[in-house]
């Protein structure tokens, strides 16, 4: 069973994006302060700061937002009418991106640590930040 305290993961999408759901998730569970301790310090920074940046967006006001109680689409639909909207091509780029993140890049060796520290440093199917996620949060097994 999934722990309604831990985020949503990444490759989950809101409209055409991913990792927007995992943001916004993140964010309601700090506001309702059970969003684990480890999380805390990659609030607003990290694949936030790079999503917010890529909207042209500041977290606080998606943090505003959910405060507000809107919903992930609301907040997307916000951003795209005061920071951008990104075209087609931007997006399919955006999400590639974000999908292959640990995956022979700069973060290839966080990836195997965090693997290592898990117990699943043998586990060749997790290659990317969001499949981290997925077996750490109990999403994939």
């Amino acid at each position: 069973m999934m722990n309604p305290n831990l985020p949503v993961g990444g490759y989950q999408k809101t409209e055409r994006l991913v990792y927007f759901a995992r943001m916004c998730s993140k964010a309601r569970l700090m506001l309702r302060g059970v969003l684990p301790e480890p999380y805390h310090a990659y609030i607003g920074t990290g694949f936030d700061g790079r999503c917010c940046r890529f909207l042209r967006v500041e977290y606080g006001d998606v943090q505003r937002l959910v405060v507000e109680g809107r919903s992930d689409a609301e907040i997307l639909d916000w951003c795209y009418q005061n920071g951008r909207r990104p075209n087609d091509e931007e997006v399919f780029i955006w999400n590639l991106f974000m999908e292959k993140r640990g995956w022979r890049d700069d973060d290839s060796d966080y990836v195997q640590r965090e693997k290592d520290a898990l117990g699943l440093g043998s586990r060749e199917e997790i290659q990317t930040l969001f499949d981290l996620y997925d077996f750490d949060e109990g999403r994939r097994s």
